[in-house]
């Protein structure tokens, strides 16, 4: 028999917390009418979110066993981590290319810390939800983060091409997806979404990373079709 889930918590970072770029004021800002928000609507479900700017995995695990202990009351838990797991110190990187630069969460620890989050929820009756992670657009990603001045040059020497930054993150969604499929997880593949669309920029922020409104409608699709197909 199917659990039925009216009530969502949702650990993550600025993804899911819906963090957009305003070009317009020049700074992040969050959206109102995020995927998490449009759910909650469509679905009439409740949505505990969260999710923080910047988070990492081991910062979010901290978070969520802390959140375990003390008693969460949800019927289902989203765990959506790897997009600032798999980014490099940029800085570090511009000022010695030629020295080994590892991501910020080794893919390892990411994997393994992935899978403790996992198991921690169900022990607690908790159903785990997994969700794979939007393409970046590596052009406008490399374009962000040298806008203030870190040397191009030096950068593209430590990757060698752009694409780089695409396969590395990648490599970190691709990990999501093998562990949901292991471990028989709820899965929601945003991934395959964005990439179903033949312009996946439009649905991008100038800095690369994050979904825009029209992201966030696609993620929206994606969680509501799965849901409405579960139930």
């Amino acid at each position: 028999m199917k659990k039925v889930i009216h009530h969502i918590g949702v650990w993550g970072d600025s993804l899911l917390r819906g963090v957009v770029f305003d070009d317009l004021k020049g700074r992040y800002a969050t959206l109102k009418n995020s995927m998490a928000a449009q759910c909650a609507k469509i679905l009439g479900m409740r949505f505990d979110n969260n999710s923080r700017f910047g988070a990492t995995v081991t910062r979010g695990s901290q978070n969520l066993t802390q959140a375990l202990e003390r008693g969460v009351s949800c019927d289902a838990i989203l765990i959506e981590y790897g997009g600032n797991d798999c980014d490099f110190n940029w800085e570090e990187v511009a000022q010695n290319p030629d020295a080994p630069h590892a991501p910020r969460t080794p893919h390892e620890a990411f994997c393994r810390t992935l899978r403790d989050m996992v198991c921690a929820v169900r022990v607690k009756g908790i159903d785990p939800v997994l969700m794979s992670l939007p393409p970046i657009d590596p052009v406008r990603y490399f374009n962000w983060i040298t806008r203030n001045g870190l040397s191009r040059e030096n950068i593209m020497r430590f990757l060698g091409d752009v694409g780089v930054i695409y396969r590395f993150q990648e490599r970190y969604s691709l990990s999501i997806t093998n562990l949901a499929m292991e471990l028989r997880c709820h899965y929601i593949d945003v991934r395959d979404a964005f990439l179903s669309h033949r312009d996946i920029g439009s649905l991008l922020c100038s800095d690369g990373v994050h979904p825009n409104g029209s992201g966030h409608n696609v993620m929206r699709e994606s969680f509501v079709s799965y849901m409405k197909a579960f139930a």
